[in-house]
C-alpha cells in the first residue's frame, strides 16, 4: 500500500490517478499528492486566494501570477498535523460511512418504493397478431 493510499484510508478519502498516472486525492478546488514521503498540494487555475491562508499550512509556498481571474498555487512539504486543513482548503469531501441503522432504513425504503418494479426492463413481446 502506497503512502497516498494509507493517507486516504486514514482520512476516508478517494484516491484517483491524474493524466500522468500518478496517485492523487482530487478535490473541487485542488488536489493532494505525495512527493516521495512529503504531503503536497496543487491548485491549477483556481480563484485568486489570500496568501496568508495558504501560508498557514506551513509548507513551502509558491503562488503564480493572477491572470484573467485565476491563479496557481503549489505547497510542498506540508506537515502532517496540518493535513486536515489542507483537505479543507482543497475542498475534498470524505467518504460517508453509514451506520447499521441507516443501512436498515435504506433497505426498508428501497423495498417499499413504488419504483422498485419499474426499474426492471420488460420482456420482449411477440409481434404476431393474436
Amino acid at each position: 500500500m502506497t503512502k497516498t493510499e494509507t493517507f486516504a484510508e486514514q482520512h476516508r478519502l478517494k484516491v484517483t490517478r491524474d493524466e500522468c498516472n500518478d496517485q492523487v486525492i482530487q478535490g473541487r478546488r485542488g488536489h493532494l499528492y505525495f512527493d516521495s514521503a512529503e504531503l503536497c498540494l496543487m491548485v491549477l487555475e483556481g480563484k485568486p486566494a489570500i496568501r496568508s491562508k495558504w501560508k498557514a499550512l506551513g509548507g513551502q509556498l509558491w503562488m503564480g501570477d493572477k491572470t484573467e481571474g485565476v491563479q496557481d498555487v503549489k505547497i510542498s512539504v506540508i506537515p502532517v498535523e496540518n493535513a486536515r486543513a489542507a483537505i479543507r482548503m482543497c475542498r475534498i469531501k470524505p467518504k460517508r460511512i453509514m451506520s447499521e441503522a441507516q443501512k436498515a432504513a435504506l433497505g426498508k425504503a428501497r423495498g417499499l418504493s413504488p419504483l422498485r418494479g419499474l426499474m426492471q426492463f420488460p420482456g420482449v413481446e411477440s409481434t404476431d397478431p393474436a
